[in-house]
């Protein structure tokens, strides 16, 4: 993996001014880019010096406009599981904020812990626990951050309201990191939703973490593709999230 000086380097010779909004497109979010105009697209190869491994995700920066927005996509995200320390797997964090941005909206797949929540709906996350990243956080030293509203309040209102009026099933809820790649024992689900989780994923809370640390807006959006309590795996997961594509758009591009 390539440090922040070399890719930043690297971003700085291809793109004069950066977007100061980033979505993350998390495991079937990818239909927003049929509505981006393209201006730069960048492999994490060539930007990072690594590729993802995970299917679903592509792995690219996409850089183009939707409606009159000028945005950046991260087409996939570094997960931890895929061997990343915390660190190296918020590099793009810190590479963008470095360059210009100013919010981030975060996407992803996950698995619904509370018993009111089905398969295919939205959640707008309220909160988050961090409990299971001690080991490896992303943020070092004596980073004491607030967080005691680490998702955007103003952000996340609207997300609510676009939700509302296209007839998005949605909840708002709290996410729960879970390293992997396993997916959780049903104790392990018993102990997460004791916890207060509504919902349970391998990805957002780091790069929310270093995010915010770097004073970074925040809205976090995830979609329900499995019921915990269930028994799932990754193609499954894939494919409730393609059903669910075409509202993943919606709710994304009204949010632009």
């Amino acid at each position: 993996m390539k440090t922040l000086d070399e890719s930043f380097t690297i971003l700085s010779d291809k793109i004069s001014s950066f977007p100061e909004l980033l979505i993350i497109l998390g495991s079937g979010w990818n239909r927003l880019l049929d509505e981006i105009k393209m201006e730069q697209r960048i492999s994490y190869q060539e930007l990072f010096g690594i590729e993802t491994s995970v299917p679903g995700h592509t792995g690219e920066l996409i850089i183009g406009t939707v409606g009159t927005k000028r945005i950046a996509c991260m087409s996939g995200r570094f997960h931890m599981y895929e061997g990343y320390s915390g660190e190296e797997a918020t590099l793009p964090i810190r590479l963008f904020t470095k360059v210009g941005l100013k919010k981030l909206i975060t996407t992803a797949a996950c698995g619904g812990l509370n018993e009111k929540y089905k398969v295919g709906d939205f959640v707008i996350l309220s909160d988050m626990i961090t409990l299971l990243l001690a080991l490896d956080n992303p943020l070092k030293g004596p980073q004491f951050i607030d967080v005691s509203e680490v998702f955007n309040l103003e952000m996340r209102k609207k997300a609510v309201e676009i939700c509302v009026n296209n007839d998005i099933p949605f909840h708002e809820g709290s996410y729960v990191y879970y390293h992997g790649p396993n997916f959780e024992t049903p104790a392990d689900k018993m102990a997460l939703r004791f916890l207060g989780a509504d919902v349970v994923g391998m990805s957002t809370v780091p790069e929310t973490l270093a995010a915010r640390a770097l004073g970074i807006d925040v809205l976090g959006l995830a979609f329900v593709t499995n019921l915990a309590f269930v028994k799932h795996n990754h193609k499954e997961v894939l494919a409730e999230a393609d059903k669910a594509s075409g509202m993943m758009k919606i709710l994304l591009s009204h949010l632009l």
